[in-house]
């Protein structure tokens, strides 16, 4: 056995392993931002064997040796999330679209070392384009979640004031329709059922803090009842097992609901809630009728 296919091998085992085996990875949004970013790596490498292997063994060379080489890279992430169907794990899209900008990256940069390929200085300068074009899609996802990370590290113990784009990274939206004009993040509610925003991942440790302060507005002519939610890591996914208080919010009122935390350490029914672990903040509104908007200006701890 050859040790380029020896090579491919090992590869497609790590491959396959990765389907069947849970990975320690967090479930937060660097987690799951770094379980997306493995894909490019894995198939550049893979597609790179497979390009080493069908030249050597097989004298493949020119245009079929790179449609043979794309075919079998670009099959073997689609079949890789195929098979994940049955074995519910998160298959999609977005990540066959990843194990093909993998494949491109490795059709490209052993384009520009083969000399066999004999490329032109337009033929260079389009593989070089898709090279670059290729690496900036794979690192703005996690360019954009390191600068979410440290906007919201910065700006502690303002959780947001919707100033910026990267807090809009930690927004869950549920029966929605949301923007952001003029540093508050105006909500319509559309759905009947508990229709909310979540503000996902604080800094998650509170305990040098008093109060969570929420200035809030209803710009409608209806009053709104709003319900507000903490979470911690440890919530248990009932009712009686994280923070929950409505307020009543006159039409066209503006006004900063401050909470103790005390109050929201209490809040679970048979625990104290942990204030080094809090995981996220929920507003929605509690009843179906009154007003249909919300705006938002800042949530911070005091």
């Amino acid at each position: 056995m050859s040790r380029r296919l020896l090579l491919l091998l090992v590869l497609l085992v790590i491959a396959a392993a990765l389907l069947f085996v849970p990975l320690p990875i967090p479930p937060n949004y660097a987690g799951r931002t770094i379980e997306n970013a493995g894909h490019t790596p894995l198939f550049m490498l893979i597609t790179l064997c497979v390009l080493f292997y069908l030249r050597a063994e097989f004298a493949l060379k020119g245009a079929r040796l790179y449609a043979f080489a794309f075919a079998i890279g670009a099959g073997g992430g689609f079949l890789s999330e195929v098979i994940q169907k049955p074995l519910h794990r998160d298959a999609s899209w977005e990540d066959v679209v990843s194990d093909v900008i993998g494949v491109l990256l490795a059709l490209a940069l052993f384009a520009l070392f083969d000399r066999g390929a004999r490329l032109t200085r337009s033929m260079r300068i389009v593989t070089v384009v898709v090279l670059l074009g290729c690496a900036t899609i794979y690192l703005t996802p996690i360019v954009t979640m390191a600068r979410a990370y440290v906007h919201r590290n910065g700006q502690f113990p303002v959780i947001a004031d919707f100033s910026v784009n990267d807090e809009r990274e930690w927004l869950v939206g549920y029966g929605i329709n949301r923007s952001v004009v003029r540093g508050a993040l105006n909500i319509e509610f559309h759905a009947d059922e508990f229709p909310g925003i979540s503000l996902h991942e604080p800094v998650p440790d509170w305990t040098k803090y008093r109060t969570l302060a929420l200035d809030v507005e209803n710009p409608d002519a209806d009053p709104l009842v709003l319900t507000v939610r903490v979470h911690d890591r440890g919530h248990g996914k009932y009712f009686n097992d994280r923070y929950n208080r409505s307020f009543d919010l006159a039409p066209q009122e503006r006004r900063t609901l401050r909470i103790p935390l005390d109050e929201i350490r209490r809040g679970p029914r048979d625990r104290l809630m942990n204030l080094q672990q809090i995981s996220d903040i929920t507003m929605f509104r509690g009843s179906r009728a009154g007003s249909q908007h919300l705006r938002i200006y800042s949530v911070r701890l005091e």
